[in-house]
C-alpha cells in the first residue's frame, strides 16, 4: 500500500492531474482520425489523420462533409452518421458505429470503422459529436482478397460452382420481382476424359484454360457470370438476357471452342480436335407472384446439353420457356 501511495504522488502524477496537459497534439499523434462537428453540422476541429484517411486538407475536408459519407444501400449508421455530419443530427437517435465506406479526394472509396459519441457542456446540454474513423483499408482488402480465393476456380480463374450458384439464386429473384429474362447456358466438353487419357494431366488443364479464355471473353457484361461448375463442364450466366441472345451466344461458344484447334484424336464428333455439346434454357416470368425456383432454369439447361450428348455431341440444343400461374 505505502507503495502505491508513494506512487501517486510522483511528479508525473500531479503533471496528469493539470488541466495545462495538451489534449490537441495528443489527438495530433494519433492514427484514429477524429471530427468535431457541432450539432448543425459546423466543423470545429478535424485531425491531421483525417486528412491522410480522405486525401484533402482540413480547411477543404470540412466543406466536403456533408457529402463524406458513402450510402449505396439501405444502412441505417450510414444514414445516421450522413445526418451527422450534414447538419440534421438528433442527439436523441441511436449513435452510428459501424464499418462504412467514404469519399476521398482520388475518388476512390475509402474504408473506415465510425465510432460516434455525443459530447455535453458543463450544464449537461448536447453541443457536438465527436465521430473517430479508423481507417480498416488493408482488412478489407485481405478480406476481399479472401472471399475471392473462395469463389474461384484455381485452374481457370472463373467462378467456382458455388459462386455461380448463389449468383443464380441472386440473379432468377431479380428476374422473378422485376419480370425480366435470364439465360443460362451449360458447356460440357466431349470425350474430354480421352483427351486426358491420350495427352496427359498438363494437355487436359491447357484445354480447360484456353475453353475458361474463351467464356470470360464472352462474358463481357458486369453481370454475366462465367464458372466451371464440373471437371469438364462450364455454366454462362445471362441475366437480362432474351432468347435470341441466348441462341446467339451459345452458338458462338460452340463455334469458337472447336475453332480452338485442341487435338482430341478419341472425339469422332469433332473429326480429332475438342468440341462441346451445349445446352441453352431461357425463362421469363410473365406474370408477378410466380414462385418457381432457379433450379428450374437449371435443370433445363442441363436437360439441353443430355439432349444434345445423346444425338452425338458437338452441337447446340436450347428451350425458351414462359412462366404463367
Amino acid at each position: 500500500m505505502a507503495l502505491d501511495s508513494d506512487r501517486d504522488h510522483r511528479p508525473e502524477a500531479d503533471l496528469f492531474r493539470s488541466s495545462s496537459i495538451d489534449f490537441e497534439s495528443l489527438v495530433k499523434l494519433s492514427n484514429e482520425a477524429l471530427a468535431l462537428v457541432t450539432l448543425d453540422g459546423t466543423p470545429l476541429y478535424i485531425s491531421p489523420a483525417a486528412e491522410k484517411l480522405f486525401g484533402w486538407s482540413a480547411d477543404k475536408l470540412a466543406d466536403r462533409l456533408s457529402d463524406l459519407v458513402y450510402v449505396g444501400s439501405l444502412n441505417a449508421d450510414a444514414e445516421l452518421l450522413h445526418l451527422i455530419l450534414s447538419g440534421g443530427g438528433d442527439p436523441l437517435a441511436p449513435l452510428p458505429c459501424a464499418e462504412l465506406q467514404f469519399r476521398s479526394a482520388n475518388g476512390t472509396l475509402a474504408w473506415a470503422e465510425v465510432t460516434t459519441r455525443l459530447l455535453h457542456d458543463p450544464a449537461g446540454a448536447p453541443y457536438a459529436f465527436a465521430v473517430y474513423f479508423r481507417s480498416i483499408a488493408k482488412r478489407k482488402e485481405l478480406e476481399w482478397l479472401l472471399e475471392a480465393a473462395t469463389q474461384t476456380d484455381p485452374l481457370t480463374g472463373l467462378y467456382n460452382r458455388r459462386a455461380f450458384e448463389d449468383a443464380l439464386k441472386r440473379e432468377w429473384a431479380i428476374a422473378l420481382r422485376e419480370k425480366t429474362h435470364t439465360g443460362l447456358i451449360k458447356v460440357s466438353l466431349d470425350r474430354f476424359d480421352a483427351l486426358s487419357e491420350h495427352f496427359g494431366p498438363s494437355a487436359a488443364e491447357d484445354c480447360l484454360t484456353k475453353v475458361a479464355n474463351t467464356l470470360m471473353e464472352t462474358s463481357r457484361r458486369p453481370a454475366d457470370i462465367a464458372a466451371r461448375t464440373a471437371s469438364s463442364e462450364f455454366s454462362l450466366l445471362l441475366p437480362r438476357t432474351h432468347e435470341l441472345g441466348v441462341e446467339t451466344i451459345s452458338a458462338y461458344i460452340h463455334v469458337a471452342i472447336q475453332d480452338l484447334g485442341i487435338p482430341n484424336p478419341d472425339n469422332s464428333a469433332g473429326n480429332g480436335v475438342m468440341t462441346a455439346s451445349v445446352g441453352a434454357a431461357c425463362a421469363v416470368a410473365e406474370q408477378a407472384g410466380i414462385a418457381e425456383s432457379s433450379e428450374f432454369l437449371l435443370a433445363a439447361s442441363e436437360n439441353c446439353v443430355f439432349k444434345a450428348r445423346q444425338e452425338g455431341g458437338n452441337r447446340v440444343k436450347s428451350v425458351m420457356s414462359s412462366l404463367t400461374r
